[in-house]
């Protein structure tokens, strides 16, 4: 999904913000709790994309969902995005905030998907390997895809490593198919 121009916006404006008043911990954390609420209540992110739902309903449902949970400075941005008519873009805001904030620690976002859950040695390889790749932390997000039958892919700074046998085998099926060779029935 691309990101708007908007929402790149006022993210750097938040993360601005932030900086300036020394609240960036602070910030980071009330960005992962409004993520999670919006990521976790379908019905919070279908009211935020709603125009049926006038803007005055919206800014006393986000205060009644998160206040006491946020900080100030956050709940004064939500009450800017409610007011300019911007807050259907509050995901794809937190999103690049969080991402502003990995730039500024040299954090890359990594997902390895894997056909049977990692075990905590194997996570370490793993982590140990991109860690080769990446002068710096690695956030790694992980993923069960038992269709990969084994192995793993891993996707970091759009780029993807594809070490599955799905792959492995559709290699072998192209590799079959391309050759002059007729089975026999």
């Amino acid at each position: 999904m691309a990101t708007s121009r908007a929402s790149i916006r006022y993210a750097k404006s938040l993360y601005t913000l932030a900086e300036k008043q020394g609240d960036m911990e602070v910030m980071e954390a009330d960005v992962r709790t409004m993520q999670a609420a919006i990521s976790g209540t379908p019905e919070l992110e279908l009211m935020l994309k709603s125009p049926v739902v006038k803007p005055d309903v919206k800014e006393r449902i986000l205060q009644l969902v998160f206040k006491g949970n946020i900080g100030d400075l956050s709940m004064g941005f939500l009450s800017i995005l409610v007011r300019k008519g911007r807050e259907s873009l509050l995901p794809s805001i937190m999103d690049e905030a969080l991402g502003l904030l990995r730039n500024m620690r040299n954090v890359k976002r990594a997902e390895v998907r894997t056909a049977v859950p990692m075990n905590d040695a194997i996570r370490a390889r793993v982590s140990a390997a991109i860690k080769k790749m990446h002068e710096g932390d690695v956030e790694l997000e992980e993923q069960v895809d038992p269709s990969l039958i084994g192995g793993f892919q891993l996707f970091m700074d759009n780029r993807m490593i594809d070490a599955s046998i799905k792959r492995e085998i559709e290699l072998l099926r192209r590799h079959i198919n391309d050759h002059d060779y007729e089975p026999e029935f």
